[in-house]
């Protein structure tokens, strides 16, 4: 009889990053059970590179499709989502209802979510589509490997891994998804999808998921965030001098990151830029530079105007990659990781919009500006930064008094200046959220991971025996 498998999807090159490379999760598996078979289902299976780095004997390669609900599956789809809105239970969640409203993409929600509660239920809210939709492609690649675990990097909010995950509620085949967010059990439009056993980051994220997504709580295992880990180990680090040299900065000048967001969420990262480049040219932060890291979806074209401006360097430092299934196509390497960290490790100070890299910026203890102003003209509410620092995760931060919230471009200035003259304030606060969000700081979060998915193979092995 063929030896049962083990599917892993990896729908990005984040999720590359985080369960493959971080954690060393094949190599576990395979030191578990020399035998066992390895499905990864990954449209980056079209990448030579990636191929290349992860073909071994023991692991096969499949390509994972991009997937668009439509028909029968998009209208219970919508039904489930209108019941899930309904009942509006975080902030976040009612800030993108207004967002939603004012752009129009979300029509007869109060009709829909008297129907979605006759076919969806809080902790089972797709349940109705699993039994009346099958993916057919994906049924025979269930006939050809017969997968003991299927092991997914989101609960059900990346459509492509949709077909995997139905399908495996469908045949009685346990799932597991290693979250790698920290927003998606407050802030998404869709409720997630309930999975056998659920990985997050820390004990509020766990929270989450119990009291507004009905997870049983012995369901969800805390392992801390993988892809932190490296920040947390001094011996990878370059030294500033190594850092600056590589980006071509000025070692006599203290260093100003910004990070910036997607442009589909915030499109004034060229006003902050001008503002900061004038603070340098002729003002209060004279003796300082900027490095501008984009976001992989962010465009480098935005910021033409500033080659050649002094002071001023921007980097997009990624693989690019086949353009997986959310519009991506890059791929997220050690050296990427490594890189941030030093990033964040030798700034002197980091300025962004309410983003995740505020945390990792806390774990260097290096402190942060958030941006809460727009460009010269103020956008509407829905539109506009101000939204973000009441979202149920950002809170989280602000409530910890851990960064300084610049409500206009006068403010950012100054609180960047008061952070360089004296850059242990709001020390205490970044201690803090280090401690809520990662949770774990020993840089071993992505061993976790890796040893609760071998546990749970293990488990359901013993159950099958």
């Amino acid at each position: 009889m063929k030896q049962r498998a083990v599917f892993v999807s990896v729908p990005h090159g984040t999720s590359a990053g985080n369960m493959l490379r971080a954690g060393g999760l094949l190599d576990r598996l395979q030191e578990f059970d020399p035998a066992l078979r390895i499905v990864l289902l990954s449209p980056m299976a079209r990448d030579a590179a990636f191929v290349k780095e992860f073909e071994r004997p023991g692991v096969q390669l499949v390509d994972q499709p991009p997937h668009v609900p439509s028909g029968l599956e998009a209208r219970l789809q919508s039904l489930a989502q209108a019941a899930f809105l309904s009942r509006g239970r975080t902030e976040s969640v009612r800030i993108r209802m207004m967002e939603a409203r004012a752009n129009g993409t979300i029509r007869w929600i109060g009709l829909k979510s008297l129907l979605g509660r006759l076919v969806s239920r809080p902790n089972a809210p797709y349940a109705w589509s699993d039994r009346l939709v099958s993916h057919p492609a994906m049924e025979r690649l269930f006939d050809e490997h017969r997968p003991a675990l299927v092991v997914c990097a989101n609960p059900g909010l990346v459509f492509s891994e949709v077909p995997l995950m139905r399908t495996a509620r469908r045949r009685g085949v346990p799932c597991m998804v290693i979250d790698a967010s920290w927003d998606n059990f407050t802030n998404k439009l869709l409720p997630v999808r309930q999975a056998d056993r659920l990985v997050v980051w820390n004990e509020i994220i766990k929270g989450q998921a119990v009291t507004l997504h009905g997870y049983q709580p012995d369901a969800v295992r805390v392992a801390g965030a993988p892809q932190f880990d490296a920040h947390f180990k001094p011996q990878a680090r370059a030294t500033r001098d190594e850092f600056f040299r590589r980006i071509g900065a000025d070692p006599s000048r203290k260093l100003i990151a910004v990070t910036t967001t997607p442009r589909a969420l915030y499109r004034h990262h060229d006003h902050v830029l001008r503002v900061l480049a004038g603070a340098i040219a002729g003002g209060p932060l004279a003796g300082a530079q900027v490095l501008v890291r984009l976001h992989p979806r962010d465009e480098i074209a935005a910021y033409d105007e500033f080659a050649g401006t002094p002071h001023v360097i921007i980097e997009k430092p990624f693989r690019h990659t086949v353009t997986v299934a959310d519009g991506l196509a890059i791929d997220v390497m050690p050296e990427h990781q490594r890189h941030l960290g030093d990033t964040l490790c030798h700034a002197d100070v980091v300025v962004n919009v309410a983003s995740t890299i505020t945390i990792e910026a806390c774990i260097f203890d290096t402190p942060v500006v958030n941006i809460c102003f727009d460009g010269p003209e103020e956008e509407p509410y829905v539109r506009s930064a101000r939204r973000y620092y009441r979202f149920t995760h950002y809170v989280n931060i602000t409530n910890r008094h851990a960064v300084r919230v610049a409500q206009s471009p006068a403010e950012m200035v100054e609180a960047v200046a008061r952070y360089l003259g004296d850059p242990t304030l709001d020390a205490e606060g970044r201690r803090q959220v280090v401690l809520d969000q990662c949770q774990y700081t020993d840089g071993r979060s992505a061993a976790r991971v890796a040893a609760a998915v071998v546990d749970e193979l293990g488990t359901r092995r013993s159950a099958a025996a």
